[in-house]
């Protein structure tokens, strides 16, 4: 194990706040050295196992427009049954609290989620901390933390996970970044070719051809790259209703 998987032993608070500082910088640069997003999630929830005291497994959750809750990334099998339960509202999630930490310290007497915790006891957990991944921009999801033991999470464990959280948002924040940037760039690039393949078929101007895309899209309610990818191949749009005369 490198020498990064671990955080420092506390000393004087100055050198502390020094230490843990630099030791964060190194993590956040190696959260940071993948822009692809599912990697950059497995990396997250697996360092986060490593460097957290009293954690066993961990898995991570992803928040989109619609509110749902769909699970990312998880490190051991039985961690997806729990994650895909709090679809249902159970389990320490944040749909009515503005929290930023949710602790367990024994899921066998937990009230506030009996149906998820009885799950995860279950699966042989005892323990559940889940931290928000958040920035100033965005809610990104959730990161939760298990272990098999009851109060495994102590106080120094809950300030390492919420001072790692804060990098790992900022990680999964920039990857989803880079993906977004990559997927317009690659709809830009392959309407840029549905509008060739038209133009030729119909002998039409690309600024023509794209109108004829963006009315097809409009009609039919199909995302305009969807329609672009129809384009490309089968070489024509589904309808030849929609040509030009």
């Amino acid at each position: 194990m490198s020498a990064a998987s671990t955080p420092p032993r506390p000393g004087e608070p100055g050198h502390r706040d020094r230490t843990y500082a630099a030791y964060f910088a190194r993590i956040s640069e190696g959260l940071l050295s993948s822009g692809d997003e599912p990697v950059t999630f497995e990396r997250v929830v697996r360092r986060a196992v490593q460097i957290v005291p009293g954690c066993d497994e961990g898995a991570i959750t992803v928040a989109r427009r619609r509110r749902d809750v769909v699970p990312a990334a998880a490190t051991a099998p039985e961690l997806e049954l729990l994650e895909q339960l709090l679809d249902d509202g159970g389990g320490p999630s944040w749909s009515g609290t503005d929290s930023g930490m949710l602790l367990s310290d024994d899921l066998r007497h937990e009230r506030r989620w009996p149906g998820w915790a009885a799950a995860a006891v279950d699966q042989g957990f005892r323990s559940v901390l889940a931290i928000r991944l958040q920035t100033e921009a965005e809610d990104i999801g959730a990161l939760r933390l298990y272990s098999r033991r009851s109060r495994a999470f102590t106080d120094d464990a809950l300030d390492v996970a919420e001072i790692y959280s804060t990098h790992a948002a900022t990680a999964l924040n920039q990857a989803r970044l880079v993906t977004d940037l990559r997927t317009a760039l690659e709809s830009r690039h392959e309407i840029g070719v549905a509008q060739g393949i038209l133009a030729m078929r119909y002998e039409i101007s690309h600024e023509q051809a794209f109108e004829l895309l963006r009315r097809y899209s409009s009609r039919t309610n199909t995302k305009l790259r969807d329609v672009a990818r129809i384009v490309v191949t089968t070489r024509a749009l589904p309808e030849d209703d929609t040509a030009p005369d």
